[in-house]
Parts: C-alpha cells; sequence; structure tokens
C-alpha cells in the first residue's frame, strides 16, 4: 500500500508539473524609450498585439532613456529585447563609445529592421533660430539622458563643429522637453526619429520649426556613419521636406529569447492585417524589414528564431 500512495504521488506531482509547464508563459521585457519617444509607442503596440494574438507570451514594455540604455541593458541581462541603433550594436562590439569599459555586446541578436530615423533640431517658428550654427550659445534640450538621442545629438554638433561647447546643454525627456520649449525654458530641442509624440503635439499647439542643415554640413555628418534622407512634408504640421541625417534603427533580441519566441512572433507581426495594426500605433512600422545582410556586418548575429523564420519565406540574406 506504501509503495502505491509512492507511485500515485509520483504520478500526481509529474502531471501537476506538466500542466504547469504547458501553462507557463515565456516572459520577455522589451525596452522602448520614455513617453513622447518614438520607441515607446512602437514597444507599446507591438507589445499589446503580440500578447494578445500570443498569449504564451508575456510582453512588458520597459520605459527607458532609448537606445543607449537599451544595449546596455540586453547586454546585462536586464532586457530580453529593445529598439536599439544599429551604430549601438556596432560600438557594444569593441566596446566603444558610450560602451567603452563595458562588457562586450556579443549576446546581442537581429530580429529585423525596425525602422530608419533622422535627427534633427526644433525649435519655435518665432524664435531667431534659422540655421544650426544659430544654436550657439542657446539653451537646448538633448534628449534624457541614457538615450540614443544624446549620443546622435552630440555626434551632430561635434560633427558641425564650433556649436557643441557654447551650448546651455539640459537632458530632459521628450515629454518635458517639449514643454519647455513651449514654454520658453529651452531655446531648441533635439530629437531622433519621426513622428515623435512630443514634437508631434508642439507643431499642432504653438508651431514647430525643424531647424535645416546646409548641404556642407549633412555633408560632413554623413562621413561619421549617417545617411541623408528627406523627411517628407507634413511629418509635422507646417513643417516642409527637408533633407536630414538619418540612421538605421533594429528590433534587437538577447541570445536567451527561445528561438521558438522569436519565430512565433515573427510569424505574427508581418501578417498583412497585424502589420497595418502596427502601423496604426506608430508610422515606424511601416518600415520593418528582415535586412539580415546589414545586421550581421554590424558584428553579431540574426537570432536564431530570425534566421529560420526568414530562411521559410526565401527572405535570409548573408
Amino acid at each position: 500500500m506504501k509503495i502505491i500512495k509512492i507511485f500515485l504521488s509520483t504520478i500526481i506531482t509529474f502531471v501537476l508539473a506538466s500542466s504547469f509547464n504547458a501553462n507557463a508563459k515565456e516572459n520577455i521585457a522589451w525596452g522602448g524609450s520614455n513617453p513622447g519617444g518614438v520607441m515607446y509607442y512602437m514597444v507599446g503596440a507591438a507589445g499589446t498585439i503580440i500578447s494578445e494574438k500570443l498569449p504564451q507570451y508575456n510582453i512588458t514594455q520597459v520605459t527607458t532613456g532609448g537606445s543607449t540604455e537599451n544595449a546596455k541593458r540586453l547586454i546585462k541581462g536586464e532586457l530580453d529585447m529593445g529598439i536599439v541603433y544599429g551604430a549601438h550594436v556596432f560600438l557594444a562590439q569593441k566596446p566603444e563609445g558610450p560602451f567603452k569599459d563595458g562588457a562586450k555586446g556579443t549576446m546581442l541578436r537581429g530580429v529585423a529592421k525596425a525602422y530608419k530615423g533622422p535627427t534633427y533640431f526644433v525649435t519655435l517658428p518665432g524664435n531667431k533660430i534659422n540655421k544650426i550654427t544659430d544654436l550657439k550659445g542657446k539653451r537646448v534640450a538633448m534628449g534624457p539622458p541614457g538615450s540614443g538621442t544624446v549620443f546622435n545629438c552630440n555626434n551632430m554638433l561635434k560633427a558641425v563643429g564650433g556649436i557643441l561647447p557654447t551650448i546651455k546643454a539640459s537632458y530632459l525627456t521628450f515629454a518635458d522637453a517639449g514643454r519647455a520649449l513651449a514654454n520658453g525654458q529651452v531655446d531648441a530641442i533635439c530629437q531622433s526619429s519621426a513622428p515623435a509624440a512630443a514634437v508631434k503635439e508642439l507643431a499642432e499647439t504653438k508651431g514647430a520649426k525643424v531647424i535645416p542643415y546646409s548641404a556642407s554640413e549633412l555633408d560632413k555628418i554623413t562621413k561619421t556613419g549617417y545617411s541623408k534622407s528627406t523627411m517628407p512634408a507634413g511629418t509635422y504640421k507646417g513643417v516642409p521636406a527637408m533633407d536630414l541625417p538619418y540612421l538605421t534603427v533594429y528590433w534587437v533580441a538577447h541570445e536567451r529569447v527561445s528561438s521558438k519566441a522569436v519565430q512565433d512572433i515573427l510569424n505574427l507581426v508581418y501578417q498583412p492585417d497585424v502589420q497595418a495594426k502596427l502601423a496604426a500605433g506608430h508610422k515606424a512600422w511601416k518600415q520593418m524589414e528582415p535586412d539580415t545582410k546589414n545586421f550581421e556586418a554590424l558584428g553579431v548575429p540574426m537570432h536564431p528564431g530570425a534566421v529560420a523564420y526568414y530562411k521559410s519565406k526565401g527572405l535570409y540574406h548573408k
């Protein structure tokens, strides 16, 4: 009788454990940015759709400073996914720049190209700031601490030369920066990616003027790893089309995320109806594509789950 009880107890324990494992969710912490930033709304839209359509994966949106913080926290294992500049993936392999003296980012894995985004400076129409060199000596909100925006804005002003040492820099969240400009507490703000909620709100209330780069300034900046592209007219109310420096941004995962999770998620988000919902959440999702060759040129591979998905669709290019 005792042996039978032990046997039955073992069977019950096994069944309960199997049931628990079958119902267990894979938790995925996904870093975007803080409210007012493009990455915040991208992750919010995608996380909501994935959690609803694939309940076996529990997506948690993590508010961060942006790309730099996302990359650092992925490297430390504090995030499972993040939206990260291609430049940051590359620098993390050295490690150089904001990753100097830290661990190498060898655990970073590509999921998809998220979008290409510009970096630009915004002021109010009434401010007498009509070109980048007019920022000399001005109060400029450079982005949130730990963000890719701060990284980009510094790169822009360093490349142009003679401006960065003179500005009175502050480091605010995107939403706070927009309010500070509207209230006259700063003269200009710097923003990466578009459309950004903080700038959109500003354009529709106080008006917004995106400060143009000259051809020679863009030439200097593109020699530091950026590309030149055109921000379309109408991105912000009253702002014409203009050439700006762009940087490619990727959806990145930690290597520990299961291959099944990444493959399942990609199979979902590339479905036409889901892509439309993502784009409705934020326009930047319209640009999502594999871009496997360019990502792997940064020094780390695509995630195995992404490779399996793209190969199954004939979209993996090495």
